[in-house]
């Protein structure tokens, strides 16, 4: 066990900043004592509830100045292959060629139309016939699609199949359903330091916002929930994040989709509001939506077991709240002295529920399981204004705070959600009637739940 090296005896003993600042250091330096001084900073310091946010600031404040140090390493080998594949681009002059290879009857696909496009993702749309029996082996069937085109174009290319979406009326439920292929280049989907060290650094914002949250002037005067004095239950609210994102990570594991470290989002209100985790490419609309619904459904009965403990066993600690709260319905219902784990439930509920809006990521792509990409496209819209005008009607009616955390949120959403979730590998396997039932109930229980009005105070009008 390698020690860090020790102050001359008449020195004075560090303080918590130092150990701190020199275990980021050793960290961005990847020196082998790194682990040594992290410690020694973890146990000198006497704030049990400050070590969380400490170690993950300087753990990420150490790997981004490392990543920002370090020099570029070559790519050779199947790095160098990766990298080159991820740089072609589709334009144009591809059309064709690609149009071409899929002109041939022994194919599963005779191409009779093709085009670019751009958004909402890159790539080349074909149009044309399927041979019979080439939707009931899809893996095959995208299998030679893609290496007809790559060998053409010389270059590996990505094959999807989605479903051709009409637009105007809405089709009556007899109209036969037609599928196109979507060619694009492969996206390199990796975990990488950068995208860890964002995580971290993100987790540690959240951290302090909610260690801080009862004493900042700042998160008083933007409506935060607790009284001046109290402090938020830091163990139960990090093990609720925990296990969303652990259901998401085994989810994506075992439907064939890749995890990817989240961005924790802040909250001036409440201290943290969750996670948005970067959208990938999923095998199908049904292994999308459970995913999407993996990381809140988890999170949701993970909440309900820590409110039926607070509520009937208790945990001891206390926080004291601010009467009337003017931030989500359901937690006006609190006591103003709440139990701590009551509070965590309540407010795992609350993220949980804001993850599955509409407008939200794992929402989104929820609903453009079940309703298709056109619609989840209209849909997100409409509730990417509707929401924060609901707010403001809302806090005309009953107070100024109303309107905080919808329009936090859209801030939220506009500057670390992507613009649209990516289409799955195939659209042609339907959604279990099972599974869309679980999704229609939890996409209209998060917007009960968020819904910017006191709908409890609605029975005493």
């Amino acid at each position: 066990l390698l020690k860090p090296e020790r102050d001359s005896p008449n020195s004075e003993p560090p303080k918590v900043t130092k150990a701190w600042s020199a275990a980021a250091k050793r960290i961005a330096q990847s020196r082998r004592d790194a682990p040594a001084y992290v410690e020694a900073a973890w146990y000198g310091t006497e704030a049990w509830w400050l070590r969380p946010a400490a170690y993950a600031l300087a753990v990420s404040a150490g790997v981004t100045a490392r990543l920002w140090t370090e020099p570029p390493k070559a790519a050779s080998g199947s790095d160098a292959q990766a990298a080159e594949v991820s740089e072609e681009r589709l334009s144009i002059k591809h059309v064709a060629a690609a149009k071409g290879a899929l002109r041939r009857i022994e194919l599963p696909f005779f191409a009779t139309r093709a085009e670019l496009q751009v958004r909402p993702e890159s790539g080349i749309v074909m149009g044309g016939n399927f041979r019979a029996g080439a939707l009931e082996n899809l893996s095959n069937t995208i299998a030679v699609l893609e290496a007809t085109i790559s060998e053409e174009l010389g270059f590996l290319v990505a094959v999807k199949l989605l479903r051709v979406e009409v637009e105007g009326p809405v089709a009556s439920a007899s109209t036969e359903l037609s599928y196109e292929v979507f060619v694009m280049v492969p996206k390199v989907q990796t975990l990488d330091e950068t995208s860890i060290a964002i995580s971290l650094l993100s987790l540690a914002v959240c951290l302090a916002c909610a260690a801080f949250l009862g004493a900042s002037d700042m998160s008083q005067a933007a409506g935060a929930m607790l009284m001046p004095g109290s402090a938020l239950p830091l163990a139960p609210l990090g093990g609720l994040l925990a296990v969303g994102q652990l259901a998401r990570f085994l989810a994506a594991r075992n439907l064939g989709a890749i995890w990817k470290p989240p961005i924790f989002l802040p909250s001036p209100q409440c201290g943290v509001l969750g996670g948005l985790s970067p959208e990938t490419v999923a095998p199908s609309r049904t292994s999308a939506v459970a995913v999407a619904l993996s990381g809140p459904l988890a999170m949701f009965a993970a909440s309900s077991a820590l409110m039926a403990f607070g509520t009937m066993v208790g945990s001891g600690n206390f926080i004291d709240l601010h009467s009337p709260l003017s931030a989500a319905w359901p937690l006006a219902l609190l006591p103003t002295h709440c139990d701590a784990l009551v509070w965590a439930g309540a407010q795992g509920f609350l993220m949980a529920s804001m993850a599955l809006l509409p407008h939200s990521p794992d929402g989104r792509v929820a609903v453009q399981s079940l309703l298709g990409r056109g619609a989840a496209f209209k849909i997100a819209e409409v509730f990417s204004y509707a929401y924060p005008i609901l707010s403001l009607l809302s806090a005309y009616q009953n107070g100024a705070f109303w309107s905080f955390m919808p329009f936090w949120w859209a801030w939220l959403m506009i500057n670390f959600a992507s613009n649209e979730p990516p289409s799955p590998k195939e659209e042609v396997t339907e959604v279990p009637i099972g599974t869309s039932v679980v999704a229609y109930m939890s996409l209209i229980f998060a917007f009960l739940f968020a819904y910017p009005w006191p709908l409890h105070t609605l029975g005493s009008l």
